[in-house]
């Protein structure tokens, strides 16, 4: 319970750091926060194998991509590193499935994201390209997610799915505040939702 509280206090800072421009302190509070959850993965001995590998690396590229964002730095990199995070959570859930696939769920899901992409075409339509790529990718990590939540009919296996979802929701606010007109608290509610994504994953393997 301790290290959620921490989690979610350092968090909080980070976000309120960056909402005062105070680009360090959220930088190095972001940082703190993945660096806790790795820590609370691998604080658990029964957590051997591949899917905390691939996790624990997500985080990390996470931690980089987020530090290069609020520095509004190397902007290619940062959209790279945001993918290669998504692909590293993708594989972790991938990795633990060992039945057949569920078609139904892909097709629902890429149903779903055709409509959300058209309506959301008038505000992203200089960004279709980098939308369509980043929207693919969390497409298959929210398959993945669900794929495994279905083989397992496990709690674990409904909060990776629901942290995905929560991440692919905040993409999207993220694409719309920053590219095409500010939200009402906006920001609270992009980086809330994305820290939460991160924690969701993460508890999956730990719950």
């Amino acid at each position: 319970m301790w290290s959620w509280l921490s989690v979610a206090l350092s968090g909080f800072i980070s976000i309120s750091a960056s909402e005062s421009n105070q680009k360090m302190q959220a930088a190095v509070f972001k940082t703190l926060t993945m660096f806790m959850l790795v820590v609370m993965l691998w604080s658990q001995e029964s957590l051997v194998g591949l899917a905390v590998w691939w996790v624990t690396l997500g985080l990390i590229i996470s931690a980089l991509a987020d530090s290069l964002y609020l520095f509004n730095k190397h902007k290619r990199l940062c959209f790279s590193a945001y993918i290669g995070a998504q692909l590293c959570y993708s594989t972790s859930f991938w990795q633990q499935l060992s039945g057949e696939i569920v078609w139904w769920l892909p097709a629902m899901l890429l149903a779903i994201g055709i409509v959300v992409f058209f309506l959301m075409l008038p505000k992203i339509d200089k960004l279709i390209f980098p939308v369509v790529i980043m929207g693919m990718m969390l497409l298959q990590l929210n398959w993945a997610a669900g794929e495994v939540w279905l083989f397992s009919g496990t709690v674990s296996g409904s909060l990776g799915f629901l942290g995905t979802i929560i991440l692919t929701l905040s993409a999207g606010l993220l694409a719309v505040h920053d590219y095409r007109h500010p939200i009402a608290f906006g920001r609270y509610l992009i980086s809330g939702s994305y820290l939460l994504a991160h924690a969701l994953i993460t508890a999956s393997l730990i719950i």
